[in-house]
């Protein structure tokens, strides 16, 4: 976490330069290791990511200060809309839109598992992106 912040913060640095230096630290979760990995391991990812997301929400309800319009809280905003519309997803449901992306677009296996996560299931939830952002 201290080097991701370090990266994160670095303001002479572009964002691709930031993504390069990170991918040596902490490579990100892309479909070519989100395809071979065995099931367990797809709940544990899917699982540890919404558990992040849970305790960045609880902490901007608790404390008005922390609040933003980030990708926490618009995954909240996307469960809160699949909720109201009676589509809310389990994570088997989850791990098997990532495996369907994957297998419909095998020429997008660089594409990180939380990209396909938000333009999956999370943005076709939401009227803006992050920061109130238009949606791409």
């Amino acid at each position: 976490f201290a080097v991701w912040t370090t990266y994160a913060s670095a303001q002479a640095k572009d964002a691709a330069a930031v993504t390069k230096e990170m991918e040596k630290v902490m490579p990100l979760l892309k479909g070519e290791q989100w395809q071979k990995m065995d099931p367990n391991s797809k709940v544990a990812f899917i699982w540890g990511a919404a558990h992040v997301i849970l305790i960045e929400a609880v902490l901007m309800e608790e404390i008005p200060e922390l609040r933003r319009e980030n990708f926490s809280a618009k995954v909240v905003e996307s469960r809160q809309e699949r909720k109201r519309t009676g589509t809310t997803m389990t994570i088997n449901q989850i791990i098997s839109a990532i495996d369907q992306y994957y297998k419909e677009h095998p020429d997008q296996l660089a594409t990180p598992v939380m990209a396909v996560i938000w333009n999956v299931g999370i943005k076709p939830n939401l009227k803006t992106g992050i920061a109130g952002r238009p949606l791409k």
